[in-house]
């Protein structure tokens, strides 16, 4: 049972049929210990929602006092936190669908709904809603010791000490050792460009095989390394139910969407590897291309997948095609796989050119027939010997995959 669940949310059921309210009571009190009320009226229910904390409101779409549209407004007025969902007919759904952004709904059930999928929402509402409530207090309270630092020289060791804890605990999000899986070699660089970074990879290994994550949120410090902390956490709850690369994003960006502060989005990039098999299939939300180095050619692949960044766009809608696709690569023996953030490609030389513009290219196609470990280092010291060592303008996060 989740976090939420335990916390014995409170649920308003509003809709004047006694049958469709016996029936969720029922649903509730057997398979939750959510706290359920219910309100046959819509306008004594804005009563109730008025002087009650709530943490979701179900409402019926057509009521004789006043539709669910018109009462969930109220409810978004008064609890703006509350999730709310709307129970339609089929002949209702289209205007329901038409309504969704004006009302805010979190979802919308047919009738007749199924009892699990109806359960699975809420249960997601009630971790999103926990996740949202938890990053903004953390972001407002590692602001607020910002803020003092620069306002009481007295602080600043104090403030560092903080800095130095949250920096650890982000560490503490990556994986302590790089996986293993028949067929594979996995290698990695993770250095920030400051205490705080804003760049994450992850994996997730079950009996089906492996699945990675390279990941870069947008900008640096505090925020940007507590919103990893919410990738991490939606990511090892999503990759558990996602069937391929593009349905993993498409659930990722729905959540993210929902949670993340407006402006903030992450990159990303996520592999599926089976073990033994030579293939791996990968989908693409704005993080840059992905390369191959083939052993055998002698020759260096980029390839060109695009999509958006996560938490940027909502979903497409019903029927809409999704924002992703995902694309199917044969690895044969001793080639590599490098996925990456674009911090190694932001080092600047002497003539003001980009590391990424050719120099890169270069030394990848060089590295062709070199495993993984080999290139991510030769990779690093080229591009700092570009850069004249100087310090790093992003955080580097390469990960590369070795087919043994």
């Amino acid at each position: 049972m989740s976090a939420a669940e335990n916390r014995a949310a409170s649920i308003l059921i509003v809709d004047d049929d006694e049958l469709v309210l016996s029936s969720l009571r029922g649903v509730f009190s057997l398979q939750t210990d959510y706290k359920v009320l219910e309100a046959t009226d819509p306008k004594k229910a804005i009563e109730l929602v008025e002087r009650t904390p709530l943490d979701v409101v179900i409402s019926d779409f057509l009521m004789p006092q006043m539709n669910g549209i018109d009462f969930l407004k109220e409810v978004s007025r008064l609890q703006p936190d509350a999730a709310r969902l709307l129970l339609t007919g089929y002949a209702d759904k289209e205007n329901a669908i038409r309504a969704i952004n004006e009302v805010g709904l979190y979802h919308y059930l047919e009738k007749p709904w199924d009892n699990q999928a109806m359960l699975m929402i809420i249960r997601n509402a009630l971790e999103e809603k926990s996740l949202r409530k938890q990053l903004l207090e953390k972001v407002s309270a590692l602001d607020k010791l910002l803020t003092e630092h620069g306002e009481l020289s007295d602080r600043t060791r104090s403030l560092e000490r903080e800095l130095e804890m949250a920096a650890r605990v982000q560490r503490s999000l990556l994986p302590e050792n790089l996986p293993t899986l028949e067929g594979f070699a996995f290698a990695n660089l993770y250095q920030p460009c400051a205490a705080l970074g804003g760049d994450f990879y992850d994996f997730s290994i079950d009996g089906r095989g492996a699945r990675v994550i390279v990941s870069d949120v947008i900008g640096h410090g505090v925020q940007a390394a507590l919103t990893t902390m919410l990738l991490k956490g939606i990511f090892q709850e999503s990759v558990t139910r996602a069937t391929g690369p593009v349905a993993l994003l498409e659930e990722m960006n729905k959540r993210l969407h929902r949670v993340m502060p407006e402006g903030m989005y992450a990159a990303a990039s996520v592999i599926f590897l089976e073990p033994k098999k030579s293939s791996v299939s990968f989908a693409n939300a704005g993080l840059p291309y992905p390369f191959v180095l083939r052993a055998r050619e002698k020759r260096l692949d980029e390839i060109a997948l695009a999509g958006p960044p996560l938490g940027l766009f909502d979903e497409p809608g019903p029927g809409r095609p999704s924002q992703f696709e995902s694309r199917a690569l044969t690895l044969d023996a001793g080639d590599v796989m490098l996925v990456g953030s674009d911090g190694l490609g932001s080092i600047t030389g002497e003539n003001g050119e980009f590391f990424e513009d050719r120099r890169m290219r270069q030394v990848l196609a060089d590295l062709a027939g070199t495993d993984g470990s080999g290139v991510i280092e030769s990779l690093m010291d080229q591009a700092m010997t570009f850069g004249n060592g100087r310090p790093l303008p992003d955080d580097v996060n390469l990960v590369t995959i070795t087919r043994s």
